[in-house]
């Protein structure tokens, strides 16, 4: 929204979020929008909060509350040091108050700063002085006009601390949340230093914060999350995210706070060592969940042979988001308006997609989640609405964390009726089974068959969860657009039907985090998810057709740039009604990009 009139005032109202925002009363406009060559930046001053930084319709901080912000991402890593600091390290921050803080501690000899915007680092010093209170004029500090990202790699093993103060995953801070970035910041760092981020608003940036410690959990010795709040920082509790090389720095922190503190003599506002400042318990617990989301994929037996209709799929798909209570994302995407067999309908939800395709007498219905997914809601709506008497369910955590055995363990085949004693609910009406462990060898062997090639299904799924992708690469929609479309078909030989599909749900957007894509085939679908903050793909192909597989998870892997891939084959539009068949030939294996 941005400045808007309200009557004789002029209020600003902040961009960040689709569906929540807030606003403050401008008293005048200090500095005007201006393209810095990298982003837009305003000054403004209010009477309640003094001058504010703005860039690209977001608040970075205000004079009111900057100290806040500033005094904990400085000092919190500093005390916590089991020795004094001599070598700092800060990316991004170019209006100063993140140096200031940390200039203080009289045992620094030097303070690098690269931000990559110098039109940010002129304005804010000429309009906005108290933030960097002279530090420019430290013969301590260093200013380096430059990508972070590149500064870092000639900084190996120099650094006690490194503090990243960017701006949200978008523009110039995109190339700071990425893995082999904060590979590049461990390297940086001499044996037990610590590096810290700013990971946004733990309840409105719900997977910025997860997906930080998820990248910072694989590349450091320990990770700690750092909680608090400010009023310019809309949402309540924010968040910083800090990585050790060590093992004991983060054991020892807090012990070591506050004899530092008590040491230093450093008079501070906001920030003190007995404020514990650990993440809320359900903020901790999300923040350790091993799996990104789940899906609840069903063979369902229609009953007499029943062919649902376009019109009563739709309705399925839209019931099913209120069954599962979540928000279903425009109208669905179909192949084929007469939705015959095996043509495929796809809605998005809030947190993905529900899709239905149909072979013979089996209603194919995949419902995933990046949530929290209630599966007997879902599996009890579906068989009840189309009048099922059971289905054959695969229930599948998605980019899970979990060593492979574990997701296998976490992998539930088996076949599900409505109770005859209860209005609603399931039964269980088999054992529990799990997929076929195996080598990828055996899938990508010459003489492998697929499910329909041995006649017990129709057709067949790839399903994928790709890891430790190109931040670069699954955050553009005409890129994962273009693989979907024109790489994809390419490596499998299955046609392309009608344009893909690429929204981008957006980084900050309550419970997506990143584009999707839907591709529909000329016999199938290729209907894929993309994790900004996870580094994650998660995709799902359904095909009438034999495909060659390695071919088509090497193009991704290799287009993504992802390193390690877990997949299950799965058969669909099943002939068999042998569940431990079924369980025999669904395959779960892992990949690792050479």
């Amino acid at each position: 929204m941005g400045l808007v009139k309200k009557g004789n005032k002029l209020w600003f109202f902040e961009d960040l979020y689709r569906d929540v925002t807030y606003g403050f009363e401008v008293s005048r406009v200090v500095v005007p929008e201006t393209d810095t060559g990298f982003q837009k930046l305003m000054i403004l001053e209010s009477d309640r909060f003094g001058r504010v930084l703005v860039l690209d319709g977001i608040v970075q901080l205000t004079e009111e509350d900057e100290g806040i912000y500033h005094e904990w991402i400085a000092h919190w890593p500093l005390f916590a040091l089991p020795k004094p600091a001599e070598h700092v390290l800060i990316i991004g921050g170019g209006d100063g108050g993140v140096a200031r803080e940390v200039l203080r501690h009289k045992y620094i000899k030097k303070v690098t700063m690269a931000e990559i915007d110098k039109v940010v680092v002129d304005l804010c010093r000429e309009h906005m002085p108290s933030i960097s209170a002279g530090i420019f004029d430290d013969p301590r500090f260093d200013l380096i006009i430059g990508d972070g990202a590149e500064v870092i790699r000639a900084m190996k093993g120099k650094c006690d601390a490194v503090m990243i103060d960017s701006t949200d995953p978008i523009g110039p801070a995109k190339s700071l949340f990425n893995t082999s970035f904060y590979e590049s910041v461990k390297d940086a760092l001499k044996e037990d230093g610590i590096t810290i981020h700013q990971t946004g608003a733990l309840i409105l940036q719900p997977f910025e914060a997860p997906g930080s410690w998820r990248q910072i959990e694989r590349t450091f010795d320990d990770v700690r999350v750092v909680q608090f709040a400010n009023v310019s920082y809309h949402g309540g509790p924010f968040s910083l995210t800090a990585g050790s090389k060590g093992k004991r720095v983060f054991r020892d922190a807090d012990r070591n706070a506050k004899k530092n503190y008590k040491k230093a003599g450093i008079k501070t506002s906001w920030y003190s060592p007995e404020i514990t400042a650990y993440p809320y318990p359900e903020f901790q617990k999300r923040l350790e969940l091993d799996k990104y989301g789940e899906e609840i994929v069903m063979d369902i037996e229609l009953p007499g042979r029943k062919r649902p209709t376009l019109n009563q799929v739709k309705k399925w798909s839209r019931d099913t988001c209120k069954a599962i209570k979540m928000l279903a994302y425009g109208e669905p995407i179909v192949s084929n308006p007469e939705l015959g067999e095996g043509d495929t309908l796809v809605q998005y939800i809030e947190t993905s997609a529900i899709n239905y395709r149909r072979f013979g007498d089996k209603a194919c219905a995949n419902i995933f989640t990046c949530a929290s997914l209630p599966v007997a809601e879902a599996t009890d709506f579906s068989l009840d609405y189309f009048g099922a008497g059971s289905a054959v369910c695969w229930h599948l955590p998605r980019g899970s964390f979990a060593e492979l055995k574990d997701v296998r363990k976490n992998t539930a085949i088996y076949k599900a009726a409505l109770k005859t004693t209860e209005a609603h609910g399931i039964d269980i009406v088999s054992q529990k089974y799990r997929p076929k462990l195996v080598e990828s060898a055996v899938v990508f062997a010459p003489d492998f068959r697929l499910p329909m090639e041995r006649s017990l299904s129709s057709a067949f799924e790839l399903i994928m969860d790709i890891y430790d992708c190109d931040y670069s690469r699954i955050s553009n929609c005409d890129t994962v657009a273009r693989w979907a479309s024109v790489e994809f078909p390419k490596a499998s030989g299955l046609a392309a039907l009608g344009e893909p599909d690429a929204p981008d749900f957006g980084h900050a957007k309550k419970k997506t985090a990143g584009p999707s894509v839907i591709q529909l085939l000329e016999r199938g679908s290729n209907i894929s998810h993309f994790s900004m903050n996870w580094l994650m793909i998660v995709v799902n192909i359904v095909s009438r057709e034999a495909y060659p597989v390695r071919k088509v998870i090497e193009n991704a892997m290799r287009y993504f740039r992802g390193k390690t891939a877990v997949c299950w084959i799965v058969p669909r539009g099943l002939k068999t009604h042998n569940i431990a068949d079924i369980a025999d030939n669904t395959l779960i294996f892992s990949v690792e990009q050479k």
